[in-house]
């Protein structure tokens, strides 16, 4: 299977013929091609790596390109179902030319079964990532434009949004369970990353309810948003470009447990200003009557969290899940040299919720 990587033009080529068998608007508009091709390109070349390694390898670094996918395809008045079909093509299509490399290899069994496991976990993995962090950036780059235009018209977009984004997102929830169907009458299992779709476009569809309902209710002030970037801009023009996100009511949050959220956001910018010479951070807030889910991310050096026991940055992870632990909350740090660094905080939020 160490061929695998001569079938990536061939691979490519056919992903564009399938999405023009569709009229998808990504491959109509030139620029939305280059973009959707040149994650089609990282997505096969994780899966080469992959096999060379014996290991699923995801390259997850160009955070930056894949946030701003988000809102770019909002400008280019391409909807994120459009995104979410793609994604089921291009599983499909690397697939295809995963067990084309099996057939045409002559490894024994165990060779191929390694190689094909190692190499399917990447391209899942590659390709929900990618639908993940791009729904967040579609999500936010609209519930941005909601506050920009909040007082000269927010009910109409209100209804924009419910009526052309729940309607797109409720097609391509039909058109992935016919696609579901049609396997089944083959004999065929359905892939992960279908499953993966559909629970992706389940909770964009709650998420668009959530903005609706936001929408259809006055203005807060982002007191915690505010916070997050006066210290960034406080650390000065020398540290990489960070973009905040912020979701949901401040007034949902007991303010101790507020307070311990900025601290632990502090923290993690803190690491990542010092240790990571990243080109990008991406803070990610979602509040919600019941939890807070935050991600702190960037694309820098990245370390082996592992033999990470000594130093400033070993006290600051320690301090981290410790206050973690003061809110009840939980902790995650993924990160490895040179693949940069990917922080989740959850935290509950309960009726008299305060720091023990």
């Amino acid at each position: 299977m160490n061929h695998f990587r001569s079938y990536e033009d061939a691979a490519v080529a056919a992903y564009a013929a399938r999405l023009r068998a569709i009229s998808s608007p990504l491959v109509g508009e030139p620029r939305a091609w280059q973009q959707c091709e040149l994650q089609a390109r990282r997505i096969f070349a994780d899966c080469a790596e992959s096999i060379a390694l014996g290991r699923t390898t995801v390259t997850d670094s160009q955070i930056a390109e894949v946030v701003d996918l988000g809102a770019i395809r909002v400008r280019q008045s391409i909807h994120l179902t459009h995104s979410v079909r793609a994604g089921v093509i291009l599983f499909d299509t690397v697939l295809e030319y995963l067990l084309k490399s099996i057939e045409d290899a002559g490894e024994d069994d165990s060779e191929r079964v390694d190689g094909y496991t190692v190499a399917v976990r990447a391209l899942q993995q590659g390709i929900g990532r990618r639908l993940e962090v791009g729904s967040i950036a579609y999500d936010s780059f609209m519930l941005g434009r909601v506050r920009e235009v909040h007082e000269q018209g927010h009910r109409k977009l209100a209804r924009e949004i419910h009526d052309q984004v729940g309607n797109s997102l409720s097609l391509a929830m039909r058109q992935l369970e016919l696609y579901e169907v049609e396997l089944g009458r083959q004999g065929g299992d359905v892939p992960p990353t279908v499953r993966a779709a559909q629970a992706a476009i389940l909770e964009t569809l709650a998420r668009t309810r959530e903005l609706v309902t936001e929408l259809r209710r006055p203005s807060v002030s982002g007191c915690l948003e505010e916070a997050i970037n006066q210290f960034v801009a406080s650390m000065g023009d020398s540290v990489a470009p960070v973009r905040v996100w912020v979701r949901g009511l401040d007034e949902w949050i007991p303010q101790p447990v507020s307070e311990e959220l900025f601290i632990m956001v502090r923290e993690c910018l803190r690491n990542a200003f010092r240790h990571a010479e990243a080109g990008n951070i991406v803070v990610h807030i979602d509040i919600a009557p019941h939890e807070i889910q935050t991600e702190i991310i960037d694309d820098g050096l990245g370390f082996d969290t592992a033999r990470t026991r000594a130093g400033d940055r070993a006290n600051g992870l320690t301090g981290l899940q410790e206050r973690a632990d003061l809110v009840d909350g939980t902790l995650h740090i993924d990160s490895a040299r040179g693949r940069g660094t990917h922080v989740t905080i959850w935290i509950p939020i309960k009726e008299g919720h305060g720091v023990r």
